[in-house]
């Protein structure tokens, strides 16, 4: 599960630092704490879908309405501010709106058996299929409020889109920086608020020496500011004032060159020559991101929100509640929690043991449990009662896979990855694997599907290997040769390095001249 984007907060209330500029409302807000109690199977599901989010939720209509209305709002003000942004992630996206903090506890009880844990107003979780966002909905910002109270979900999400949008690796700068300020978005009735200041942020820059940005602009994963807890504090905050500094200070001028920057990283520029012809020397930019990090006023953005998404016109259905169950379990099952996940499979399958999401929970449970055999027989009955879990189906294809596959397997696996990529446009790995498995049945132009997959995941290696396999294998060597050089470029394990450089040398044998550099 991705870490919260700071854990200055739960510092705070466990003693380690107090200050003013952290609110009694905002710890009220962020991080309540009150007894709670399991979720009364009895509860009422519905399920609100707007045009790129689907919510399902136990609590009321217009509570549910309002916040998948806000993440159509915060969607479509990323995509319209900042082009080169991929605001639709390439796996699904299940939002759960809980009614109160009971019920946030029965999903994510974790939160509640470490000692003096936050109380968190959203949960975000990552699983095999799909993404899991859970957020109370009994919390919202006040008027006059400028922090958003699912700031850790909003990370989370815009580390994801980020993540997508930018095919080569980001400085950790500009990631953790850029993120950091989009968490803080708050959209209102009749407007949205970018960027507005962070307290504890703010706290930390003005208590602690800050680094030379000549520094913080080379930190690494592995360098200690990063790893470091205390250390990671401070570049953290850095990092959010620097990109804040680069997009709002002094009337907003270099917010532009920013963008600028992003696109000419995402087109393979190196990192510090883009910065160099967009922003300039970064000793140009000391002195006044010094004096900004220094003043009391914060600038940020306020638009207005998109007219088009229309709340009211999303259309709503019952949840029947063997699939609120299965909902309920599959994000068990993502937050490790085997014991609640099988509870909530029982309920799903009491009420209808055909329930297809039922068995695609156990089978990620299996999965993790490394029992291949049984993930595979629940996986097969979640495919015979029409899941519509995208994973389900390619990873029943993946476990039928052999070392020699019979013509029949690959049909079988052809099947099963047709489904998944039906289920989820978006699904790159499938469409590349479809697409080699097409070229061995010869039941289709398989090099299609396969360019399908790179254009959905440019950065991927492993798409780039497949095109230049099966190129190689229909004697077009030089077509090969440059999805082989692409693969060798983006590969990031030894093993993708090491299936590249075979590849270049099988091509070189067969490319004419001998020559595959």
């Amino acid at each position: 599960m991705p870490d919260t984007p700071r854990q200055i907060v739960r510092q705070r209330l466990n003693g380690r630092r107090t200050g003013a500029a952290v609110s009694a409302a905002l710890i009220a807000t962020v991080l309540a704490a009150w007894p709670a109690v399991r979720v009364a199977a009895a509860d009422k599901w519905i399920e609100v879908k707007s045009p790129h989010f689907t919510v399902v939720s136990n609590a009321s209509e217009r509570t549910a309405r309002r916040l998948v209305w806000q993440l159509e709002q915060v969607r479509s003000a990323t995509a319209a501010l900042w082009s080169w942004a991929r605001a639709d992630l390439n796996k699904p996206l299940s939002v759960i709106v809980v009614k109160d903090e009971n019920s946030m506890r029965a999903l994510a009880p974790r939160y509640w058996e470490e000692r003096r844990s936050i109380r968190p107003a959203s949960v975000w979780v990552t699983g095999p299929d799909q993404h899991y966002l859970a957020i109370r909905g009994d919390v919202e910002v006040d008027d006059s409020g400028t922090i958003n109270p699912y700031i850790t979900a909003y990370y989370s999400y815009v580390n994801l889109v980020l993540a997508q949008s930018i095919d080569r690796d980001l400085p950790l700068w500009f990631q953790r920086g850029f993120t950091g300020v989009l968490s803080n978005t708050i959209v209102r009735d009749d407007h949205i608020l970018f960027g507005a200041p962070i307290p504890w942020e703010l706290e930390i820059l003005r208590e602690r020496p800050i680094l030379p940005l000549a520094r913080l602009l080379t930190v690494t994963h592995a360098s200690p500011d990063a790893r470091e807890a205390d250390r990671r504090e401070v570049y953290d905050a850095q990092t959010w004032a620097f990109v804040h500094f680069l997009m709002f200070g002094e009337q907003g001028k270099r917010a532009d060159k920013l963008n600028a920057y992003a696109r000419l990283v995402s087109t393979g520029t190196a990192a510090p020559a883009a910065l160099a012809e967009t922003l300039g020397p970064v000793e140009a930019l000391e002195g006044p991101f010094r004096i900004y990090v220094q003043g009391n006023i914060f600038t940020y953005r306020r638009i207005n929100i998109d007219v088009t998404v229309e709340r009211e016109r999303f259309p709503v259905r019952a949840v029947p509640p063997a699939e609120a169950a299965s909902i309920r379990a599959g994000f068990h099952a993502a937050m490790g929690r085997p014991v609640e996940a099988r509870a909530a499979i029982a309920e799903a399958r009491k009420a209808d043991p055909n329930a297809a999401g039922s068995y695609a929970a156990e089978g990620f449970l299996f999965d993790r449990e490394q029992k291949p055999d049984e993930a595979k027989a629940a996986y097969a009955k979640a495919a015979e009662f029409g899941s519509t879990s995208a994973y389900a189906h390619y990873r029943l294809a993946s476990l039928a896979w052999q070392p020699v596959p019979s013509r029949d397997t690959l049909i079988a696996i052809e099947k099963h990855l047709t489904r998944a990529v039906g289920l989820n446009v978006r699904y790159a790995a499938a469409y590349a694997w479809l697409g080699e498995v097409r070229s061995f049945l010869g039941t289709g132009e398989g090099i299609g599907l396969i360019r399908r997959a790179i254009s959905i995941e440019p950065g991927e290696a492993s798409h780039r290997l497949r095109a230049a396999g099966l190129l190689l294998r229909q004697g077009k060597a030089v077509e090969a040769l440059t999805d082989a050089r692409a693969a060798l470029t983006l590969a990031e394990t030894d093993a993708e390095r090491r299936e590249a450089q075979e590849l270049l040398d099988t091509i070189a044998k067969a490319k004419p001249g001998g020559d595959a550099r």
